[in-house]
C-alpha cells in the first residue's frame, strides 16, 4: 500500500540569471510531478524565494513547470519567501497549518538527508523523501560541500542567530563553504 502524505515539499534551487530553472531543478520538478500523479499526496508546495539577480521566485518557476506537467493549479500552493532549507521547512509548515503533518520531500539525492533532518528537527514534521538523482558533472561543488553543510546545521549554525567562531569560519572557508554575511567572533 502506498504511503499517503499531506503534501509534497518541492525544494527550490538557485535559478539561472534569466529566471529559468537549472537542469537540476527541472529534475526535481519532474520527480515531484511523478509523485503527485502516483497519488502520494494531494498537494505540492514548491519552496523557494527570489534568487538574487533574477526576475521571479523559485516557487513561481516550479509552479509553472508543474502545471505544464499536468499538475492542476488547485494542487499547488507556493511558499515563495525562503532562501535556505531551514526556511523552506518552517515556511512550508505554516502553509500546511496542520498538527503533525506528514510530508514527502523532493530534492536532489545529495541534499535529501539534510533536508529530512531539518524537516524533523526544525519544523517538527514527519517526513519521507524521493530524490532526483543528480550526476556529479551537473553540480560537483554542491555534492562535495553537502556533508559540510550537514555538519554546519547539526552544530546549530544554519537558520539561527548563533555566530560561528573564528576558527570554525577559517576551516569552512578553506574547504569552500561560501562566506556568510556575518563576521567571525
Amino acid at each position: 500500500m502506498k504511503k499517503r502524505y499531506d503534501a509534497i515539499l518541492l525544494l527550490g534551487l538557485k535559478l539561472n540569471e534569466d529566471g529559468s530553472a537549472k537542469e537540476e531543478l527541472s529534475l526535481r520538478i519532474q520527480k515531484a510531478a511523478v509523485c503527485y500523479h502516483k497519488g502520494l499526496a494531494p498537494l505540492i508546495i514548491p519552496c523557494g524565494g527570489k534568487t538574487p539577480g533574477t526576475p521571479v521566485t523559485e516557487a513561481d518557476v516550479m509552479e509553472k513547470a508543474l502545471l505544464a506537467l499536468g499538475v492542476p493549479q488547485s494542487a499547488v500552493q507556493k511558499e515563495d519567501r525562503s532562501q535556505i532549507t531551514v526556511e523552506n521547512m518552517l515556511n512550508a509548515r505554516k502553509v500546511l497549518a496542520k498538527e503533525n503533518p506528514r510530508v514527502l520531500i523532493v530534492t536532489s539525492h545529495y541534499h535529501a538527508l539534510r533536508a529530512r533532518i531539518i524537516c524533523r528537527r526544525s519544523a517538527g514534521m514527519h517526513t519521507g523523501s524521493r530524490s532526483a538523482y543528480i550526476p556529479y558533472r551537473m553540480n560537483p561543488k554542491a555534492i562535495c560541500l553537502e556533508p559540510l553543510r550537514l555538519i554546519d546545521y547539526l552544530l546549530g549554525y544554519q537558520g539561527t542567530d548563533k555566530k560561528r567562531p573564528g576558527w570554525y569560519l577559517k576551516i569552512m572557508y578553506g574547504l569552500g563553504i561560501p562566506r556568510p554575511t556575518e563576521k567571525p567572533d
